[in-house]
């Protein structure tokens, strides 16, 4: 069976910059791929790119396949990407403030998706979306569903944007940095809610996110993007036991450990570098204590072995 989404050699091009040069990903039913880096890294326009957003923020497909249950994203109309977005492939933002409009009863803005997707009339889109507040543990959805935005808490507004995402019955769903600006305990249940919804309802998950830990307890697979590239792909045991690319050692050492003195916790020096300013060779390698000569001179190609990939020079099987 085909995976539910596969983007291939995926370049996106802004002017005469190339943000996203030859991204490969794919994610199937009731999996959970981790799309993992630094602000910067690529994460948010490839999450862009399969929405078909892209053209709004000024940027266009310059070669490569989005495949989604089979069909060929990149040569569909607008007309018929609307259908999808917020139909079968739904979007969670990181700030629900800007997703929920501030003068519309929470309640209707779920309402108006299943309307619009599903085709609902008005008394049935309610009931689903009660159905849908409940299943979020959002306490008294029949009061709620008349609050405004305002009148609730930041993990309750969270909750409302995923009842939206699911209100239209998507296969995939898409999160943007889900939980950044709420607090540590309220992060974990939405991230174990949605990880909940994967496994019961099969969906296809891309989590972004910039926190390993998130990922090495939630996701399936995990692609690790650096500077509009995937330097590591594979499944998230596999490379968190044995991480091959310097960048994700680097991330994976970022995780605070239990005991861990005060100080001790590790950095990565340096920032990644503007689409505008992309180094020459591996662009990881000015950042990089293992970079050699040919690091700079050349870009390394995508080594797969054993359903894992790895881009660079020094990892094991590489030819340098």
């Amino acid at each position: 069976m085909p995976a539910l989404l596969k983007v291939e050699d995926l370049h996106i091009g802004f002017g005469p910059l190339e943000p996203l040069s030859g991204v490969d990903i794919a994610v199937d039913r009731g999996r959970i791929l981790g799309l993992v880096g630094e602000s910067g890294s690529g994460k948010s326009m490839t999450a862009m790119s399969v929405m078909g957003l892209l053209p709004l923020m000024g940027g266009r497909i310059k070669s490569g396949r989005i495949l989604f249950d089979g069909t060929d994203l990149t040569s569909i109309g607008e007309k018929a990407y609307r259908n999808l977005r917020g139909g079968r492939i739904a979007l969670i933002t990181q700030n629900p403030m800007t997703s929920l409009d501030p003068v519309v009863k929470v309640g209707r803005q779920i309402d108006q998706v299943a309307e619009i997707h599903l085709k609902l009339d008005r008394r049935a889109a309610r009931e689903k979306t009660i159905g849908l507040m409940a299943r979020m543990r959002i306490p008294s959805p029949e009061m709620t569903y008349d609050l405004f935005p305002h009148q609730l808490s930041g993990g309750l507004r969270q909750r409302i944007v995923i009842a939206m995402a699911l209100a239209g019955d998507p296969d995939l769903l898409i999160a943007d940095e889900p939980t950044t600006a709420l607090d540590v305990t309220v992060q974990a249940q939405i991230i174990a809610l949605l990880h909940e919804l994967v496994k019961e309802k099969g969906l296809g998950l891309v989590l972004i996110t910039h926190d390993m830990g998130v990922v090495a307890q939630t996701c399936d697979e995990v692609a690790v993007m650096y500077c509009g590239k995937v330097v590591e792909y594979g499944q998230v045991d596999a490379i968190f036991d044995a991480p091959r690319h310097p960048y994700t050692r680097a991330l994976i050492g970022c995780i605070p450990q239990p005991g861990m003195a005060q100080g001790s916790l590790a950095g990565i020096p340096g920032m990644v570098p503007p689409a505008s300013a992309m180094p020459a060779g591996c662009r990881f390698n000015p950042r990089c204590p293992q970079a050699i000569d040919v690091c700079r001179a050349s870009s390394p190609p995508s080594v797969v072995d054993a359903g894992r990939s790895v881009a660079c020079f020094l990892a094991e099987g590489a030819s340098a």
